[in-house]
């Protein structure tokens, strides 16, 4: 009996050892299994990581090349600005389209790609390092409102209390619907353009209605201004007072300079991103000031002139665009022969004066670009990096006189000539200081004014 009693004791022990056996095992292969979880998502991260390097890479290829090309451009333009001849020759649009053709890589053939062609690309893809793709495309955004254009700038105040430029600082905006008429300024075409952008979609859509249809456009301009004109700038402003407490109420800083970047909007009290979203196609914060007729868009075609009509907008972009006879306006004159000779829409004198007051401000007209945004996009395996870059090409002051002339003479004339006149025949002539053809614009070395990573 004690001897049975002992084997089954032994087998009892067996049985045990064996259940530790396995469950070690049982140990070991889940500790297998968690470590070759862990190598494989480790692996993944770093291949993910390695891709992702790749796709930025890529995209900032796209944003060098994007550069490149500007600089092309810029050399190209500043050579036919010094050759007269070459004017007449290399129309504007030619020179645009040094930058304005996107450019993808791996470079797509067509289906009727010359055979020349087709060998170029193939040799060009077997010699390049490049590996994965990228878009990159450049944008003309040189026809929008500066914003910036509204603070008040100390610098340029006059100390004296006794001098009057004949303008003021003050944030007051004419509530009329005619005032666009008289005042060009950026705060009253902000106001015009504000307003005329949210009655269009209160009419449209009925809980934007109720949320906006007690809107203080005054007090959101104040705000805006008095957040970014230099501090003790609105003192004299009565408005300034009110917007200074709100600014104290939330509370926030105001930045007392001028806006670098469109976000910053979104932290101005009064706006937000349905309002910003309004406007965003019609002023920008990034120093421009030129109103490009190739690129206006009907808002503000409807700032540059109030009294057109809807209908004369719509024709008017039908006659620009025509698929089959597109029109290029290269200055204020071929905009004027369409308004005021083709359509008769305004008189000269009108025409004019409109124009002026514009230039008054400070804007330009023209078919010259000087403010770009760039689009890169790279992609590698599954990674994704996109690159946003705001590229300003800034414009040096109109060359005057040649070397060589007198003030007052024409090249080649004697000293002492009336000034304005041609020598030996009292007419009116030629003066390098105010010939417009003597006044050549140059551009200078494209430079990066922002950059959003997407």
């Amino acid at each position: 009996m004690v001897i049975k009693d002992i084997k089954t004791i032994i087998k009892n022990q067996n049985g045990v050892a064996l259940m530790m056996v396995m469950t070690a095992m049982l140990l070991l292969m889940a500790i297998y299994g968690e470590f070759t979880f862990e190598s494989k998502i480790a692996r993944l991260k770093a291949t993910n990581i390695l891709d992702k390097s790749q796709a930025k890479l890529l995209a900032e290829s796209g944003l060098q090349l994007a550069m490149t090309r500007l600089r092309l451009y810029k050399e190209a333009f500043n050579t036919v600005q010094n050759n007269p001849n070459a004017k007449n020759l290399v129309p504007v649009q030619l020179l645009n389209q040094l930058w304005e053709v996107p450019f993808i890589y791996p470079i797509p053939l067509g289906k009727n790609a010359s055979a020349s062609f087709k060998a170029t690309v193939d040799q060009f893809s077997k010699e390049t390092l490049l590996e994965g793709e990228f878009k990159v495309s450049i944008q003309n955004i040189s026809n929008k409102m500066n914003l910036n254009l509204l603070r008040i700038d100390m610098t340029k105040v006059n100390p004296d209390p006794q001098f009057d430029d004949g303008q003021d600082d003050y944030s007051s905006l004419n509530l009329s619907d005619t005032a666009i008429l008289s005042d060009v300024s950026v705060d009253q075409s902000l106001y015009f353009l504000l307003k005329r952008l949210v009655d269009q979609k209160r009419e449209k859509d009925e809980s934007f209605d109720d949320r906006y249809s007690r809107l203080n456009y005054q007090e959101m301009i104040t705000n805006l201004k008095f957040f970014m004109s230099d501090f003790g700038s609105m003192l004299q402003d009565p408005l300034a007072g009110e917007a200074e407490s709100t600014y104290q109420r939330i509370p926030l800083s105001p930045k007392f300079g001028p806006l670098s970047s469109a976000s910053e909007l979104f932290s101005i009290p009064g706006w937000n991103d349905e309002l910003i979203e309004l406007i965003q196609n019609e002023f920008s914060v990034y120093p421009s000031t030129q109103i490009d007729f190739n690129k206006i868009t009907s808002n503000m075609l409807k700032i540059l002139i109030p009294t057109l009509t809807d209908e004369d907008i719509r024709e008017f972009f039908l006659w620009r665009d025509d698929p089959e006879q597109p029109r290029y306006l290269n200055s204020k004159a071929d905009f004027k022969k369409y308004i005021v000779d083709q359509e008769r829409l305004m008189n000269d004198t009108d025409f004019e004066e409109r124009m002026k007051q514009f230039e008054q401000k400070g804007f330009s007209f023209g078919s010259n670009p000087n403010l770009f945004k760039i689009v890169s996009e790279g992609t590698y395996n599954r990674a994704n990096y996109t690159l946003v870059a705001y590229v300003v090409l800034p414009q040096n002051a109109p060359t005057v006189p040649r070397p060589g002339t007198q003030p007052g003479t024409q090249t080649g004339g004697q000293p002492g000539t009336q000034p304005g006149t041609q020598p030996g025949t009292g007419q009116p002539g030629t003066n390098p200081a105010t010939n417009p053809q003597d006044q050549k614009t140059q551009l200078l070395e494209p430079r990066i004014i922002e950059i959003q990573i997407n």
